[in-house]
């Protein structure tokens, strides 16, 4: 193996390495301000200066690559001198603006400036005046840039926005928008977490608390199923913001929508309604009345006239609590919110792999030689699948075929993108599989040449497709030889316990649920973290049936348009306010940490399953650790592991089969089909709630997106309201945002 001598020591290196990246493997320190590993090295900030034998100039060890027999020397006198000339350069243009500036305590180059011993500028000169801009919720100072371009490289390089460039030349260059105007993009902030100075800023945060007065707690987003850990910064029992960390990139909603349990609309006392309203009132006096009401149920009706409704936001010991309570009393009247919806797919899934879990980890679309996106538009379902698949293709040059109801906006990096007129996807697998036509033969090429093939299929698909059978037949076609990985994405957020738990099993479905209350088979529905839009059909008879039951009671922390029908509402706490599991999309075991404390009088969901419980006389515990314990640990592939143990990097066991998937092509007629999607930076009703407005010293701080509810459609469709005619939409396609009024 090719050596390279630093410091007058040897150390192996693997051809193509950078002389930085063998001495950070070899715990040698050089600084840096520009380098990112996650990016190609750009070379800017010239801080990383190394002297080389035989070499006149001093190079810049990020950029450049070892060769055998080299030698470095990294802490020479000459070395010293002139990566101290280098800062100077950069304090040049750089104000001295350190004790009113938001960075301070965590600037790069304030911590570098000390470092070189540099307390006072050595170089007077007039500091520049350029515009500040302001993108929504990022600020862009760019009299504080620096010109690392870390921000332009991780924009484009992971997240695959590309919304960001450098203007004019020299002197008077700048950071902008692509655009030159607003800001296109996913909204993820991770180009403020890499700026290494006070440039970029998140709004909601600037001006607000000094980086050494937060307390900073890591716990994991539970907006949805990839399971981003985050950095929650804390003071005085508030969150000032949200960030990724040296383990994640997180999305808009890790981010920004952290506000959601001060929405005005909290639940923080039980509530029995009283006439039209409701009366807020102590837990005993609710536990009690609900004691009263289902005891007259379950005496005059039995057991199997109560019915439990399950949203995915419930952490797996919740999950898997409800349904030990439903074996319990003997009945399969629960059922997951996953089921409303088109849940067809999942069963065709387990029937191909034998198992609901998705093929592989999210680590394995990163390795792909060919990606295929199949009716997912991952900016508004799962994020941190889009950032594995930017990766694949940046840094792996894999090949990415998109097909879908739009065009998405990361189009650019795609090599087919093809649309799925009137919902009919089988009809392009067929192509692929034997037309004649240049896109076909192109990607049976890709096939081919391809070892490693990656399959992600969203909601477009599953919404839109008759037959959704029609991919895995398609991945027979591939080969289970060739497959890589294979992930139905969801915007819920702990499907696959949904799905481990076993409720899907049991046979029961939302229609026979609204026949079983029009017939008075089911007189009590509890719905615990459970929202309906009113958008799906099931959905919408749920909302209309639920009206004839005599108890209704909701466990959740928002006073809703559904809920607001319910006898008694139980108020939960957030998972930002307590601890509980989750199993992430590739079935890795992620756990929430208390990041504050409620003024509320919420308890946690298992508690108040423990009450229910002991209501209808079964005995279960009453916290996450003891559920996990007793129901969780240890079964359905969990890992048996301690609750406390859970840190995000164990994963489930998976086994899987491949099973020949039985399906035969019939064309489909031409008709309107209506697809109901996320709002950008939106993920089911939980986000709604973080649209939060609030007035910090006369100052209105926005903390969140607005809806949007726009409705979009290809040419040919029709839809019975207003919309908008969009080129980029598959012909007889309408997309309507799921949470339309």
């Amino acid at each position: 193996m090719p050596e390279i001598y630093i410091n007058d020591r040897s150390y192996p290196f693997k051809e193509g390495e950078t002389i930085l990246e063998v001495a950070r493997r070899n715990n040698i320190y050089i600084p840096v301000m520009c380098y990112l590993k996650e990016i190609t090295p750009t070379g800017a900030c010239r801080l990383c200066l190394v002297e080389i034998e035989g070499v006149d100039k001093p190079a810049a060890a990020c950029v450049t690559y070892a060769l055998d027999g080299m030698k470095i020397y990294t802490d020479t006198e000459k070395v010293k001198k002139d990566r101290k000339r280098m800062l100077d350069f950069v304090l040049i243009k750089h104000p001295l603006d350190c004790p009113v500036c938001d960075k301070a305590g965590e600037c790069m180059l304030q911590d570098t400036a000390y470092e070189f011993g540099i307390n006072e500028e050595s170089i007077s000169s007039e500091k520049p005046d350029k515009p500040v801009f302001d993108w929504g919720f990022i600020i862009n100072d760019t009299n504080l840039c620096v010109m690392c371009e870390r921000c332009v490289k991780v924009c484009h390089e992971i997240t695959g926005c590309s919304a960001l460039k450098i203007e004019e030349r020299g002197f008077n260059n700048i950071i902008n928008t692509t655009t030159g105007d607003t800001l296109s993009c996913d909204f993820c902030g991770l180009c403020v977490d890499f700026c290494p100075v006070g440039a970029l800023l998140d709004k909601p945060y600037k001006h607000s608390v000094r980086s050494w007065d937060l307390d900073k707690i890591k716990t994991f987003c539970t907006y949805c199923p990839v399971g981003c850990e985050i950095e929650a910064d804390i003071h005085n029992n508030e969150i000032f913001r949200c960030r990724s960390t040296e383990n994640s990139f997180i999305c808009s909603l890790g981010r920004y929508a952290f506000k959601y349990p001060e929405n005005e609309n909290r639940i923080k006392s039980p509530m029995i309604k009283d006439g039209n309203s409701y009366i807020t009132t102590d837990w005993n006096t609710a536990i009690s009345k609900i004691e009263e009401k289902l005891k007259g149920i379950k005496q005059n009706y039995g057991d199997d006239s109560i019915a439990f409704v399950l949203g995915s936001r419930l952490d797996t010991e919740t999950l898997m609590g409800y349904k030990k309570l439903a074996d319990e009393l003997g009945t399969n009247k629960i059922l997951a919110d996953i089921q409303f919806e088109n849940d067809e797919i999942y069963k065709i899934h387990k029937s191909k792999f034998g198992t609901y879990d998705n093929v592989g980890v999210l680590g394995d679309i990163k390795e792909s030689d060919l990606i295929f996106v199949i009716g997912s538009d991952l900016s508004s379902e799962a994020l941190g699948i889009k950032w594995r698949v930017m990766n694949a293709v940046i840094h792996n040059s894999a090949k990415l075929v998109t097909i879908g109801a739009k065009k998405y906006e990361y189009d650019e990096f795609t090599d087919i993108s093809l649309l799925a007129d009137y919902g009919d996807y089988a009809s392009i697998f067929e192509g692929i599989k034997s037309g004649d036509s240049e896109f076909s033969s192109d990607i049976r090429e890709y096939i081919e040449s391809s070892d490693k093939i990656s399959f992600i299929v969203g909601n477009e698909f599953i919404s839109s497709e008759a037959k959704p059978e029609s991919v895995y037949a398609f991945l027979d076609y591939v080969g289970k030889d060739k497959l890589q990985s294979f992930f139905i994405v969801s915007d819920k957020t702990n499907i696959t316990a949904s799905l481990t738990s076993g409720i899907t099993e049991l046979g029961y479905t939302p229609a026979q649920l609204s026949k079983d209350i029009s017939n008075s088979r089911v007189k009590a529905v509890i719905a615990v973290g459970f929202y309906p839009f009113n958008t799906y059909g099931n959905y919408k008879m749920l909302r209309k049936s639920v009206e004839n039951t005599e108890l209704f009671i909701s466990v959740d922390m928002f006073v809703n348009d559904f809920n607001k029908k319910s006898d008694i509402i139980l108020p939960a706490l957030s998972a930002l306010e307590c601890e509980g599991s989750y199993l992430t999309l590739d079935g890795r075991v992620i756990r929430s940490s208390t990041v504050f404390t409620s003024d509320t009088e919420s308890k946690t969901d298992v508690s108040i399953l423990s009450s229910l419980a002991s209501v209808l006389g079964v005995e279960l515990p009453e916290s996450n650790e003891e559920v996990w314990s007793k129901l969780v640990a240890g079964k359905n592939g969990i890992p048996a592991i301690d609750f406390y143990e859970i840190d995000g990097f164990i994963t489930k066991d998976k086994d899987y089969d491949f099973n020949k998937t039985s399906f035969s092509y019939e064309s489909r007629s031409e008709g309107t089909v209506e697809i109901f999607v996320n709002a950008k930076h939106h993920n089911n009703y939980l986000s709604t709630a973080a649209v939060v407005e609030k007035d910090v010293d006369g100052y209105l701080k926005k903390y969140y997106f607005d809806v949007e509810d726009t409705v979009v459609s290809g040419k040919d469709a029709c839809f019975d309201g207003k919309c908008d005619l969009v080129d980029n939409i598959a012909k007889g396609t309408v997309l309507i945002p799921k949470n339309l009024k």
